[in-house]
């Protein structure tokens, strides 16, 4: 692969850092129902801690070990396949460096 831009490189980190806020956010919104429950007598303290422990434990640490990289396209890539971000929202530049990660990332989603 060829060497990117300084500029580039920032504008990547720039929209991966903005991203991994869409998913984290997103991911957030389930364990946010989940307090709710609890705080309306639906759900057990134990419950609601298991809940929490589960989503570190899973999606959390899912999360953190996509983006922990120095090669931020490709997280920002599988978050346009994901669907947390929009093709649209990027700069054409960007979207052009990661496209084909973007493909990678829908064939492996359509594949599961």
């Amino acid at each position: 692969m060829a060497e990117i831009s300084k500029k580039l490189k920032q504008r990547l980190r720039q929209y991966a850092s903005r991203a991994w806020d869409a998913e984290v956010q997103a991911t957030l919104q389930a364990l946010a129902v989940k307090f709710e429950r609890w705080k309306k007598g639906g759900m057990s303290s134990a419950d609601l801690n298991d809940a929490i422990h589960e989503y570190h434990d899973g999606v959390a640490r899912e999360i953190w070990k996509r983006f922990s990289t120095n090669k931020p396209g490709m997280p920002l890539a599988h978050a346009v396949a994901a669907g947390f971000v929009t093709k649209e929202s990027l700069p054409a530049e960007v979207l052009e460096h990661i496209e084909s990660m973007v493909e990678y990332f829908q064939d492996q989603m359509r594949d599961e």
